[in-house]
């Protein structure tokens, strides 16, 4: 109960915030028979978590043991879809914040906000697009690390896309992006970021559902804050070159299949001899084999910066698989399990030894139970395990979280429309 008075005095900005997001769209919307969607969600949790500071079962840090903690958390999140001077023109606005309350690692305590806005657009037939802006702040939670401090990480993206419609089917969108990362601990900000992105792209629109991308992704990266000892080893900047074609086949009303398959060129302001191209991937497929379950699977092959100081990046290749079933009308059940293996390369190819690859496997679960109209209760559970393939030290990590949850829509399925969901 103590969270509260301190988590409604927080929350103040964000509710002047969003009253003030309404009242523009309200004034903005033309259309006379446009309906205004919002909904509010209010969640309460507690967690127990195995291992909340991600040590190692060999940890050797000073002073620092690994114990279980209890995590207590309130979260408020709000969604508003608003349509703008016609039917096809409208803006999206969702914002959440969450206070999560260590009972022994109070160096852990921290407020979660996120904020995200969008206008969608259409002048005519021949010419629509988007512009977006959306802020993320979360607690630093690396995969294979201690951590022994608090560090927030906060991330800023800016969007837009305009696409010129040649036919009905046929379409040409244009999409720039910029992403910044800021770490607020000093030990971890030589992983701030810039990235800039611009995207060029043919798609094609099936009348059945199906869609094919046929386009190439340019990025620039830049590290503002890293020290001459980090670019002699990590290099400060890089470009991206990727082409790429995605397919999205609506092969049945109950079955869907997806590929993205590209070729990725990278090449390094500094460190020449560690450019590389390969190719990347992703398959998934969905079946529904009924109005009460479902089975998500995805096999995925993708490049990513390491987090680990003397490693560059790491090449991940794994597989995913989700399954969903209603159980009855007030009870759902959900199934997630992944295992994927990270092939280490390291910074200033030839002087620092490779690191042996590493193998991370996640398996989860959640139980929902309506309680009346609003109200949900449920029940989520996690592990993940971490490890060399050489062997060597296990980073394990089990969470377990109870939590009460009520929804207020003006329009059934306003929360899921609005993209309401609770976040780290």
């Amino acid at each position: 109960m103590l969270l509260l008075p301190c988590f409604a005095a927080r929350s103040r900005p964000l509710v002047r915030a969003s009253a003030v997001a309404v009242a523009c769209a309200l004034v903005w919307c033309a259309p006379a028979q446009a309906v205004v969607e919002v909904a509010v969600q209010l969640d309460s949790s507690w967690a127990n978590d195995s291992n909340p500071l991600r040590l190692s079962d060999r940890n050797t840090t000073p002073g620092v043991t690994r114990q279980s903690d209890s995590v207590m958390s309130v979260d408020v999140r709000a969604a508003l879809i608003a349509p703008l001077l016609s039917d096809s023109t409208r803006l999206e606005i969702n914002a959440a914040l969450g206070r999560r309350q260590y009972q022994s690692q109070n160096q852990l305590d921290h407020e979660a906000r996120q904020f995200e806005s969008r206008l969608v657009w259409e002048a005519s037939p021949l010419l629509r697009g988007r512009v977006a802006y959306a802020t993320d702040e979360r607690l630093y939670q690396p995969q294979n690390a201690v951590q022994v401090v608090r560090d927030l990480v906060r991330q800023q993206t800016t969007s837009s896309e305009v696409a010129l419609r040649a036919t009905p089917e046929l379409e040409l969108p244009l999409t720039l992006e910029r992403i910044s990362v800021r770490h607020d601990a000093a030990q971890n900000q030589y992983l701030d970021r810039n990235d800039n992105a611009v995207q060029l792209a043919l798609r094609h629109l099936s009348p059945l559902g199906s869609t094919l991308t046929v386009g190439q992704r340019r990025l620039s990266v830049d590290y503002p804050n890293r020290s001459a000892a980090d670019v002699a080893v990590l290099d400060d900047r890089y470009h991206d070159q990727l082409s790429f074609v995605d397919v999205d086949w609506a092969y049945s009303p109950l079955t869907r299949f997806g590929a993205r398959v590209g070729h990725l060129q990278r090449s390094y302001q500094n460190l020449g001899p560690n450019n590389f191209g390969l190719t990347v991937a992703n398959l998934r497929g969905t079946y529904q084999h009924s109005p009460m379950s479902r089975v998500d699977v995805e096999w995925f092959r993708q490049v990513y910066d390491s987090a680990t100081p003397s490693t560059l990046y790491y090449l991940a290749s794994g597989v995913r698989l989700g399954l969903g079933w209603r159980w009855s009308e007030l009870t759902r059940l959900r199934a997630l399990a992944s295992h994927e293996r990270q092939q280490n390369q390291p910074g200033a190819l030839g002087a620092i030894p490779r690191q042996p690859d590493n193998q991370l496997t996640r398996i989860g679960g959640s139980l929902d139970y309506s309680l009346a109209r609003g109200w949900r209760a449920y029940v989520e559970g996690s592990r993940d395990r971490y490890a060399s393939v050489a062997g060597g030290a296990v980073i394990a990590q089990n969470v377990l979280r109870l939590g009460l949850e009520y929804t207020y829509e003006s329009l059934a399925g306003t929360a899921e429309r609005g993209r309401l969901v609770r976040r780290p």
